[in-house]
């Protein structure tokens, strides 16, 4: 695991069949202070871990779940085989009497000629399943997403379950605002509507059933989703390449990377680039094509409200500094008492990756879960004038002036 201490290093040991990696993204690679590790935190098959304290890969152990790209705030791992329009596809395929079932690949593996060939959408894990596609198929009139797994308890990538619970809360909490029947749900059964033509339910449970009782369900089976004729794969950018017999591949060392420099670079305000993840604003467009919406907030995982409180606050703005969708933007700039600048925020860009709140020096940042629907689409934007600096910033004199302003007494420059 080579390049452990470079988030960059790393996490180009897992780019693959499987997983598009951007590190320029990663909030780590932007500001290691970041407390970010999420992807570490849901990974089902080990693959991602935390050692002392930075992120480890062994690539081997990646089974192409997709789990850590739903978690990914900043897109910096993006699932492939299918990617997002390619699985969207597969599921619209799978409609049946307004309801779309996704399967893990083992349920798919065991239940065999059970199921009708496309009446079940496939994924290697439900960790893959996002609030994306629950919006996107809401929008298609879809009343119900059914999640089929198996004993998820003697599998090896049973975290996904817990995944797939997390994403279904928020996605219904989302389609609950905007008063939409649609709901995804956990399925304990195969769905009615999904099976083959004489095939009872029972004899569907029998099959999984038996299937999870040997050994071999525990070891999954890479999902590759065939995209209808005609239908484009929309913002993928590319066609799902042949899937290897395996992908594991071997870690980067530290020295065959490109330095962290060849992404970060400032830009003309002082900050590091921005982005916002396609996928974000594919969701906003489907949640867009649902009406208005009728709850006056929301609470979800995807999106925070970010107050800034001026009576801690020094004025630093690193916080816009680091902020990697410009959802926090300086304003104006610091030039003495009676200068106007400051941040301001937009939260309908705001992807709650906490970086703002972990790396601010004076703990001034609260990341409130409750935004208003209308903040995503209206462009609100809230603006914190800030404080002139005792002492100012980008000066030559930065460092003594700083001093001067800690230290009782005297400091002289030779």
């Amino acid at each position: 695991m080579s390049g452990r201490h470079n988030p960059q290093g790393v996490l180009r040991g897992i780019d693959s069949f499987a997983l598009t990696v951007r590190p320029e993204r990663c909030v780590q690679v932007r500001n290691r202070n970041a407390d970010c590790m999420r992807c570490a935190e849901v990974c089902t098959s080990g693959c991602i871990t935390v050692d002392e304290g930075a992120l480890a890969v062994d690539p081997e152990r990646c089974v192409g779940c997709g789990t850590c790209a739903t978690v990914c705030p900043t897109c910096a791992l993006e699932a492939r085989n299918p990617n997002d329009a390619q699985l969207l596809v597969a599921a619209k395929t799978a409609v049946r009497e307004g309801s779309v079932c996704v399967a893990c690949q083992p349920v798919r593996a065991a239940l065999g000629g059970l199921v009708d060939e496309d009446a079940v959408a496939p994924v290697v894990c439900l960790g893959r399943v996002e609030e994306t596609l629950v919006a996107g198929l809401a929008a298609a009139g879809v009343t119900r997403v059914d999640l089929l797994a198996g004993d998820c308890a003697h599998c090896a990538q049973r975290a996904g379950r817990d995944c797939a619970r997390m994403v279904a809360q928020s996605a219904n909490g989302l389609l609950a605002a905007w008063e939409h029947p649609c709901r995804a749900e956990l399925a304990a059964r195969v769905p009615a509507y999904a099976l083959a033509a004489g095939a009872s339910a029972d004899d569907a449970q029998a099959a999984i059933e038996a299937y999870f009782r040997e050994e071999r369900a525990c070891v999954p089976v890479r999902a590759q989703v065939t995209v209808a004729e005609g239908d484009e794969p929309a913002s993928a950018g590319e066609s799902a390449p042949e899937a290897p017999a395996a992908f594991a591949s071997s870690a980067v060392a530290e020295d065959s990377v490109e330095p962290a420099s060849r992404f970060a670079r400032v830009m003309a305000d002082g900050t590091l680039p921005h982005f916002l993840p396609d996928r974000r604003e594919r969701l906003l467009n489907a949640l867009y094509a649902l009406g208005e919406p009728k709850a006056p907030f929301v609470s979800t995982r995807l999106w925070g409200m970010v107050v800034i409180d001026g009576t801690k606050c020094s004025s630093c703005r690193m916080c816009a500094t680091f902020c990697p969708t410009g959802s926090l933007r300086r304003f104006g700039e610091d030039e003495g008492e009676g200068s106007e600048f400051g941040v301001e925020h937009f939260p309908g860009d705001c992807v709650k990756c906490g970086t703002c709140r972990a790396i601010c020096p004076e703990g001034a940042i609260l990341l409130l879960d409750d935004v208003k629907p209308s903040y995503l689409f209206d462009g609100d934007v809230h603006r914190y004038r800030m404080r002139s600096r005792a002492v100012k910033m980008n000066d030559p004199h930065q460092i003594l002036n700083t001093m001067k302003s800690q230290i009782e007494g005297d400091v002289f420059e030779r």
